[in-house]
């Protein structure tokens, strides 16, 4: 697995991966940093690969349970880091927002599967801060872990 990031000006940068895909503009929000904000942070990008990694997992496992797929799948995920430089990851949480006729039992199950043995981010980040997690199935929260 390879990755290329490349200056284009200022703060931004160009990401593409080892098929030569760009993929994504990599840039800060400070001004006083030259930055512009017309891409994602390196903070963002590794939160959205949280959220890709454990979200690609809990579509296949349902698959796997022969679960129909939801009508609708988001997740948000929230970083707190610290105050100073680095500023680091203290605490992360995630939230999977799933509509549609899933059981309840068997999203549960995927989502922990995922947690707990096939998302290799959530694994990293679990080394370095906290990470909790919680669902909402058509609206209501199912479960918390925190």
């Amino acid at each position: 697995m390879k990755v290329t990031v490349r200056w284009k000006e200022k703060m931004q940068f160009e990401a593409s991966n080892d098929a030569n895909n760009a993929f994504a503009y990599i840039d800060i929000s400070d001004p006083a940093l030259e930055g512009e904000g017309k891409g994602q942070s390196p903070k963002q990008m590794f939160l959205q690969a949280l959220a890709g990694c454990t979200g690609m997992d809990v579509i296949h496992i349902l698959k796997k349970m022969r679960q129909p797929m939801p009508s609708e799948f988001w997740m948000e995920v929230n970083g707190q880091t610290t105050a100073t430089d680095p500023k680091v990851f203290t605490r992360v949480s995630l939230s999977y927002f799933i509509n549609g006729d899933v059981d309840a039992e068997k999203l549960l199950r995927a989502i922990s599967m995922s947690q707990n043995t096939y998302c290799s981010i959530g694994a990293m980040i679990k080394k370095i801060c906290p990470l909790s997690y919680e669902v909402y199935l058509n609206g209501i929260k199912i479960f918390s872990s925190s």
